[in-house]
This record gives structure tokens, sequence and C-alpha cells, in this order.
């Protein structure tokens, strides 16, 4: 088989004019037309703009206070916290070997215990 060839035509003035979409007239209320929505759409942007900093400084406030142990909404290797490539969030799978808990009821008991005597050393210090 021989491969097809493509016919070029030429486009005659005429057909050139007519593709103009009319006079200059129209043509600059179009573009003036664009403009004005372009100038529109760029307010709006700057609106959306200054809303999302406000709710990230929001946020990054809240994330930054003191309660509990909170993870920084940006880690080291400009990833977000918690995020994964599939989506998911890691979940921690439950300990049920019964002398790893018994560990951890005994660290965590020896831990209150020592919290208690401090606070009470602290109370009679003052």
């Amino acid at each position: 088989m021989s491969p097809r060839t493509t016919k070029r035509r030429r486009r005659t003035k005429a057909q050139l004019a007519a593709a103009g979409n009319g006079t200059p007239a129209t043509l600059l209320s179009q573009v003036s037309e664009l403009v004005n929505q372009n100038q529109a759409l760029a307010r709006e942007n700057k609106e959306l703009h200054s809303i999302i900093a406000r709710v990230t400084q929001a946020v990054q406030i809240v994330s930054s206070s003191p309660r509990g142990s909170r993870r920084r909404l940006n880690e080291p290797g400009g990833r977000v916290a918690g995020s994964r490539p599939n989506g998911g969030v890691r979940r921690r799978r439950r300990i049920t070997d019964p002398a790893s808990l018994e560990r951890r009821r005994a660290a965590l008991a020896k831990a209150r215990q020592v919290l208690a005597e401090r606070r009470a050393a602290q109370k009679a210090g003052q």
C-alpha cells in the first residue's frame, strides 16, 4: 500500500476576511470584554489567596499550641505530616501479647508514681 498524501488547500483573501469574525470594532469590544473578565478573575483570585493565607495562619497557630503532642504540619522532608502516598492514614497495630501489655502497664504505673512523687515534693517545697 502506498502512504496517503494530503492535499493542501490555500485560502483565498475572501475566506481569510470572512474568518476574521467581523469588523475591527467588534474585535475591539470582544478584547475589552476579555480584559474586563480577566481583571475580575484576578481580583477574585487575590481574595481567595488572602483567605487561604488566613486559614493557613490559623491552622499553624492551632497546631503549634503546647497542648498534647501535636505534630507539626510540615516535616523536614517537605511532606505533610500523616500523609501517605496512597492517601491512607497509618494506624498502629493493637498490642495483643500479654507479656508486652503487662510491661507497658507496669511502666505506666511507675511513671505515674514518679510524677505523683514529684508533684508532692513540689507542693511540700512551696
